[in-house]
C-alpha cells in the first residue's frame, strides 16, 4: 500500500519537477528574452535612429531634400524609391524605415529563400504587433551590430544631404546680395590733380 502511494506521489510530482527544471534552465531564459548586450545594441540603435529622424527633419523642409533621402535609403538598401515613400505613408519616420530596411537585410541573409518584401512584412507585422527593434532581432536570430551600422551609415548619408540642403539656400542669398551689390552706382571716382606746371630753369 505505501509503495503504491510512493508511486502515485512520484507520478503527480514529476510534471511539476521536470516544468520547475525547464524554467530555471540557462538556455530557455536566454531564448525567451536579450542578454545584456543585445539590450546594448538596442538602445545605440535607437539612439542613431533618432540622429537619422532629426537630421532629415532639417533636409526634408524642401521637395528636393525629402527626394534626395528617399532616393539615398532606396539606393542604400537596393528597393525601389516607392517602397521607401509607402513606408513614409505609413506615419514612419526615416530612423524607423532605414531600421525596418536593414533588418530585413539581414534576415534575407539568413534565410535565402525570402524575397525582400517577404521578410520586409514579417519584420513589420512583428513591428505592428507592438514588439521593440530589439526584441523582434532576437526572435528572429538576427545580431543588431550590422543593424545600428546600416543605421548609421544612413544617418551620414542624410546628415550630407541637410547639409547641402542649407548650403543652397546660403548660396541663393549669398547671389541675391551679390546682385543688389552690382545694381549700386559706382563710387565716384575723384577727379585727376593738374599737373604742377614745371618751374622754369629746370
Amino acid at each position: 500500500m505505501r509503495s503504491l502511494k510512493r508511486c502515485l506521489n512520484t507520478t503527480l510530482l514529476l510534471p511539476v519537477m521536470v516544468a520547475l527544471a525547464f524554467a530555471a534552465s540557462p538556455t530557455v531564459a536566454q531564448s525567451t528574452r536579450p542578454d545584456e548586450g543585445e539590450r546594448r545594441q538596442a538602445e545605440r540603435l535607437r539612439a542613431e535612429a533618432r540622429d537619422l529622424d532629426a537630421d532629415a527633419a532639417k533636409a526634408t523642409a524642401t521637395p528636393a531634400g525629402q527626394r534626395r533621402i528617399t532616393e539615398a535609403i532606396a539606393k542604400q538598401f537596393k528597393v525601389q524609391d516607392s517602397v521607401v515613400t509607402s513606408l513614409r505613408s505609413r506615419r514612419m519616420g526615416y530612423g524607423e524605415i532605414t531600421t525596418a530596411l536593414a533588418l530585413s537585410q539581414e534576415l534575407m541573409k539568413r534565410d535565402k529563400s525570402l524575397t525582400q518584401q517577404q521578410a520586409l512584412d514579417t519584420i513589420l507585422a512583428k513591428r505592428a504587433g507592438g514588439e521593440g527593434w530589439g526584441k523582434i532581432a532576437h526572435e528572429l536570430g538576427l545580431k543588431l551590430g550590422d543593424v545600428v551600422s546600416e543605421v548609421h551609415k544612413a544617418d551620414k548619408r542624410v546628415d550630407h544631404i541637410a547639409k547641402v540642403e542649407n548650403g543652397e539656400k546660403h548660396d541663393k542669398a549669398d547671389k541675391v546680395e551679390k546682385a543688389d551689390k552690382a545694381e549700386k552706382p559706382d563710387k565716384v571716382e575723384k577727379p585727376e590733380k593738374p599737373m604742377r606746371a614745371e618751374r622754369p630753369g629746370r
